[in-house]
Parts: structure tokens; C-alpha cells; sequence
């Protein structure tokens, strides 16, 4: 009944998501290895993620911010999904389109996904791996624009068309769990799509439907799970940090708690 029932909230999430860091895919279990096999339990937290990519046109450069409360599930010891709910801020887009300098600045927007983790494989000297989905979306509302170093407000241009950000990655992970510092080193394929679209002067300034110029890429991180004293094995707090290159330069931070 508690899986069932944790399965029914996760449904009723699927209308709001985020993923952009990969995150512990251990975190399917990063506390205690106490609980029973049938235990669901429940967790909280905050993800701050800031990323740079690289987009398919010329000298295309995509940049945002995401601020967001991570609500999660963790199934029977190898299993956690989770909702993202937050904001994505200061997005931009820059790129050279037909010889023009051309500068997109977003409305910092809501942003939702949804990822999961799983614990696959863990040998007794600690050293585990696991992998990982998520995906993630945002409104992109023009704000501003600016052409050759010249800039416009919303209102100066025309046939503006206000678009999407989109996210998702798959990852595999590998991580040396200790008592309380789970260091972890991982590969995901991933890809973005944006959209960004103006007239100035009669020229269209194009970049809708841009897509990630690079899909394989890297990241490390570093979990650590302190002690609480007068704490049930239950409870947990873990901080996670993050990089992640190649496919794009991103930095992400989070905390989280277990109940």
C-alpha cells in the first residue's frame, strides 16, 4: 500500500519537473542501511545550479541560474524520485546570426522536473554505482535584446515569439561510500533545447528549436552526510556539491533532509 501510494504522488507530480545536476545517484540510500525492504520514506531539500552550454549555431552560448525545493521519495533502500520546484533566472542566449552580435535576455521564469536515481551494484569495500534520469523545463519570455551592442526593450521589437527551455540527461555513476563523505565520478548523455525569436529593422534574429552542441559529458561531486546527534537513523541531512563539463560548465550546490 505504501508503494502504491507513493507511486499515485508521483503521478500527480508528473505535471512538474527539474533535473539539471546529476546529483548522488546513491542517494537511494546515502544514510542508514537499516530500514526495511517495504520502507518508503520522504525528504526535502534545495538545489542552486548554475550552468553555461554551448548551443548549435555560430559562437551560440546558452546561460542560466535554477533555484528550486527538491521533494523526494526513497523506496525500499534502491530507489528515489523526486520533484523540482523552483525558478529558472538570468537566462540568456548569445550567438552571431548573419553577422550580428545578437544578445537574448529572458524574464526569470518557473522551472519544474522530475528525476529519479538507482542503486545498482554496491561491493562490501563501499565502492557502488548507480544511474540516473531527469528532466527539466522553463518558460523563455523575452525581456530585452541586444543587436551589434545596441539594445531594445520588448516593446522597441516585433513578432517576438516567447519560447521554451528544456533539459534532460541520463547518467551512470560511480561512488566510494564512507561513514560521511561519499565522493562520486560519473558520465551522462544529455541535451537542451531553447528557443529565442525577434524582429529588428525587418530582420528576423532567429534561434528557436537551438539544441546542445555537445551531448556526452563528465561530472564529479561530493556528498557528505553528517551526524546528528539524538537523531533517529531515519533522519538525515546530506550537502551535495557538484561540477559538470564537457557538454557544458555548471556548478550546482544542494542540501537535503530525510525524514
Amino acid at each position: 500500500m505504501r508503494l502504491l501510494l507513493a507511486a499515485l504522488m508521483v503521478i500527480g507530480f508528473a505535471g512538474a519537473a527539474y533535473a539539471a545536476p546529476v546529483g548522488l545517484t546513491s542517494e537511494a540510500d546515502a544514510t542508514s542501511a537499516e530500514w526495511a525492504y517495504n520502507d518508503v520514506t520522504a525528504s526535502i531539500g534545495f538545489i542552486g545550479d548554475s550552468l553555461e552550454r554551448n548551443i548549435d549555431m555560430d559562437s551560440g552560448n546558452f546561460e542560466a541560474s535554477v533555484y528550486a525545493a527538491r521533494l523526494g521519495l526513497n523506496i525500499t533502500e534502491k530507489f528515489n524520485i523526486y520533484v523540482d520546484l523552483g525558478q529558472a533566472q538570468d537566462m540568456e542566449i548569445s550567438a552571431m546570426i548573419k553577422g550580428e552580435t545578437i544578445k537574448y535576455d529572458f524574464d526569470d521564469d518557473f522551472l519544474w522536473g522530475i528525476g529519479g536515481n538507482a542503486l545498482i551494484y554496491r561491493w562490501d569495500n563501499g565502492l557502488e554505482v548507480g544511474v540516473n534520469a531527469a528532466y527539466r523545463q522553463a518558460d523563455m519570455t523575452l525581456n530585452k535584446a541586444d543587436v551589434d551592442s545596441q539594445q531594445y526593450d520588448r516593446v522597441d521589437l516585433t513578432n517576438v515569439k516567447d519560447g521554451e527551455y528544456s533539459d534532460w540527461h541520463l547518467a551512470c555513476e560511480l561512488a566510494w561510500k564512507t561513514e560521511y563523505l561519499i565522493p562520486y565520478v560519473g558520465v551522462r548523455y544529455s541535451d537542451i533545447e531553447v528557443d529565442g525569436y525577434f524582429e529588428e529593422g525587418g530582420e528576423a534574429k532567429d534561434a528557436s528549436g537551438k539544441n546542445s552542441s555537445e551531448n556526452v559529458g563528465a561530472f564529479v561531486g561530493l556528498t557528505i552526510t553528517p551526524k546528528v546527534e539524538g537523531s533517529p537513523k531515519s533522519e538525515q541531512i546530506s550537502i551535495n556539491v557538484e561540477g559538470r563539463f564537457i557538454d557544458e560548465e555548471a556548478f550546482s550546490v544542494g542540501v537535503n533532509y530525510r525524514f
